[in-house]
């Protein structure tokens, strides 16, 4: 990520020197667009860069709802299985609760 950085400002840098240069030949302020320029590309480039789709994200975005199948799948047979050893217990049967 930090060489993605260095290429960001260096690509500013570049970015700005030409379109200052358009600027002067244009008959504008080259300094005023050269800092338009620099201020503007690396905000274009981070919002182009956090529009890309990220592989990594998606990989374990798959990998989390795999696992919550498994669990839902867990739960929906253990639900149906009857012969479990722990009996479900109420509010009304725990002792704390009562008043």
């Amino acid at each position: 990520m930090e060489s993605n950085i260095g290429a960001i400002v260096i690509g500013g840098i570049i970015a700005g020197i030409f379109v200052s240069m358009n600027a002067i030949i244009m008959g504008y302020s080259g300094i005023l667009w050269f800092l338009v320029s620099i201020l503007y590309s690396p905000l274009a480039s981070f919002y182009l860069l956090a529009s890309l789709p990220n592989k990594n994200l998606d990989k374990r975005r798959k990998k989390e709802m795999l696992l919550l199948q498994k669990q839902l799948a867990q739960r929906r047979y253990a639900a149906q299985d009857s012969s479990s050893d722990i009996s479900r217990q109420t509010i009304s049967d725990d002792p704390t609760i009562r008043s």
